[in-house]
């Protein structure tokens, strides 16, 4: 016969005081109350508590301390790992109330306070700290062991002696007042277009989506600029609603917008409020050749289909944000791809897909030992997947006659928890070329250029870099993606591995050269390596060898032409000053020229015969290749697709 499951009558409950909501990063006094039930708690027994975590979101315990009801019952408190502001799912800040003393009876109450002033603490006096991600549905955790046995060896298959209180308290999150303004100028939706659109969403101090009401101004640096002066808007109630067409909080969108000077940047304010924000540059002809560029972040991650201590919010929601706060061109939800969630997801990606304005690529995520990889997919015709080896999954698509790539991502890192009993890093002799022509070089846990750990990489040193992918002779072309576990494309806030956003640089999105924003002109772009990855900056890149765009991978007879020299042109635009602009040659640094601007036009040539550049490996002698790194002074990055040469 099957144990009883646990009820509220058996185990008791626990409640929250107050119970919210809360301003995102603000201090607090907070009071879990539990309640004692049938079964009590005997000596030894205890309760595990861990605050709200989803989504790798962090609360500060503050001072913890703990006190029952019951006369001549006395409690322990231990917390732990509530140091770390970053932490993987598996491992959150908790803490544990010990009973001591005399057993608690029904009815009998533990208060335990998050954030307890007064008294003394060997100095440590604080406020517990709520998480600093806005979010309406957070919640605490709690576990009981009536038995006081919690702590001993699993028997077999039996359940562990904590179990999970029926009723844990929930709270909500909402955003602080405004800080900042967002502003982004979108690119016309094909090459041939002259107008532009303007995306502004009003953040407060922690990148959330704020309530706002009032009246922005606008301005150009090209005073013949066709935009309007100004720009309402009327916030109402309920900054959650992302998805809803009212638009109820601090976002709009301005088209129709047009400049005569070849780029422009717009700036918005408010000055009764002491908001600013300037966009990007806008440059309608920085591609040429028929093309436009594109930006779009091609890993997000979103609650559906997935355990929610993870993951929050839905693929709508990661759409509309991409859209309409983010003001990205392009968007990807990489879920698991099977089952009805796969069929939902699908007929999301083909609502929100829209020729000329926003595009989605339908996708999904599949993780093993030896790395995780992505999959892309040209239509939304493709069934769901089956749990695969790599090695099947390749046959799999392939049988498929549906076009389709992969893309590695967080290659040289492992999982938090076990790089032997989880994911490892990525091993790239899986790699099938008729698949993976990209890998992901940046995101949230930061970049994955180079093996040695320092600048722009946080995690390395396991020998699956991207230069060491290229130099097992393998043609990627470089992509950005947050990996973003909060449903919020571009945001470089959701973070993983253990590393805090504001202290390092990372993020990625990534820019495409297209001849319109379609599914279609998008993919197509990816897949021919026409892209450039960058930490979540609108910078603009463009890499040419001749009339050869970055990605191209010259045959021995196509470099013929540039066997005695070889002359790289560079045009860069970026969000900010660029420090500096390095060519790699085959894994080598072989120039980096100081800029100490926004924009450079340069060329670097290559003087030494083709035939006599250095190897970059014994296992591919007769390929060189190049590409640019681009260093913002702020430390943002930028690095376009390399350019093949065999020789």
């Amino acid at each position: 016969m099957l144990p009883t499951p646990p009820t509220e009558e058996t185990v008791g409950t626990i409640r929250l005081e107050p119970s919210g909501p809360f301003v995102a990063g603000s201090r607090h006094t907070l009071r879990l109350v539990y309640t004692a039930g049938a079964s009590g708690i005997e000596v030894g027994g205890a309760l595990r508590i861990f605050p709200p975590h989803q989504g790798h979101t962090y609360w500060e315990l503050g001072k913890v301390t703990a006190e029952t009801s019951r006369p001549g019952a006395t409690c322990e408190v231990e917390t732990f790992n509530d140091r770390p502001y970053t932490f993987h799912h598996s491992n959150p800040p908790w803490l544990r109330v010990t009973v001591y003393g005399e057993p608690l009876q029904e009815g009998d109450t533990i208060t335990v306070t998050l954030g307890e002033h007064g008294g003394y603490s060997r100095g440590y006096h604080r406020l517990a700290r709520v998480a600093d991600h806005a979010w309406p549905e957070y919640r605490f955790d709690c576990f009981v062991d009536v038995l006081g046995n919690g702590e001993r060896p699993r028997e077999f298959d039996r359940p562990d002696a904590f179990v999970r209180l029926p009723t844990s308290p929930e709270v909500g999150i909402i955003a602080d007042r405004p800080a900042s303004l967002h502003v982004v100028a979108r690119p016309p939706g094909a090459a041939d277009g002259d107008d532009f659109e303007l995306v502004v969403s009003v953040r407060d101090q922690f990148g959330n989506l704020a309530e706002y009401e009032g009246q922005m101004m606008l301005e150009c640096t090209d005073p013949a600029a066709q935009l309007p002066d100004s720009l309402a808007i009327t916030a109402r109630t309920g900054v959650y609603d992302i998805c809803s067409g009212e638009r109820p909080d601090g976002r709009a969108r301005v088209g129709g917008c047009r400049i005569s000077a070849d780029t422009a940047r717009i700036t918005a304010y408010d000055a009764r409020q002491e908001l600013i924000g300037t966009s990007n540059v806008v440059a309608p002809g920085f591609a040429g050749q028929g093309l436009q560029v594109y930006f779009g972040d091609l890993h997000v991650m979103t609650g559906a289909g997935r355990a929610g201590v993870m993951m929050l919010a839905d693929t709508d929601y990661a759409h509309t944000w991409a859209r309409d706060v983010e003001g990205l061109d392009f968007s990807v939800a990489a879920n698991s791809g099977s089952g009805d969630k796969w069929l939902e997801d699908l007929a999301l990606d083909d609502e929100f897909n829209e020729d000329g304005r926003f595009v989605t690529i339908p996708a999904l995520e599949r993780g093993w030992r030896r790395g995780h990889k992505n999959i892309y997919y040209r239509s939304s015709d493709a069934p769901p997947m089956p749990e695969l080896e790599i090695e099947e999954m390749f046959e799999w698509l392939a049988g498929l006659d549906l076009p389709a790539m992969a893309i590695a991502h967080h290659s040289n890192c492992h999982s938090e928890t076990s790089r032997y009993y989880a994911w490892g890093p990525q091993d790239f002799s899986t790699c099938d070329p008729r698949f993976e022509r990209l890998v992901e070089i940046t995101q949230c846990r930061g970049s994955f250029e180079l093996d040695a750990v320092g600048g722009a990489v946080s995690l390395g040193g396991l020998g699956s870099s991207i230069q060491d992918a290229l130099a097992m002779g393998l043609r990627l072309g470089f992509v950005g993606g947050t990996d973003n576990h909060r449903a919020q494309p571009g945001s470089k806030r959701s973070n993983l591995g253990g590393l805090v956003a504001d202290e390092i640089v990372n993020g990625g999105i990534t820019a495409v050269f297209a001849p319109e924003l379609t599914r279609e002109a998008v993919f197509d772009a990816l897949w021919d390596r026409r892209c450039y990855a960058t930490t979540s900056q609108r910078i603009l890149l463009d890499v040419r060898l001749g009339e050869h765009m970055m990605g191209s991978d010259l045959s021995a007879e196509q470099a013929a032409e540039f066997s005695d020299e070889r002359a790289i042109r560079i045009e860069a635009i970026g969000r900010r000053e660029i420090g500096r602009i390095e060519v790699v040659r085959n894994n080598v640094t072989v120039e980096s020229v100081e800029i100490e601007d926004e924009q450079a036009s340069l060329t670097y040539t290559d003087p030494m015969p083709l035939a006599e550049v250095p190897a970059v490996s014994d296992a591919a002698p007769d390929v060189v290749f190049y590409y640019v790194r681009l260093i913002q002074a702020d430390g943002n990055m930028a690095w376009s697709s390399p350019i093949w040469l065999g020789r």
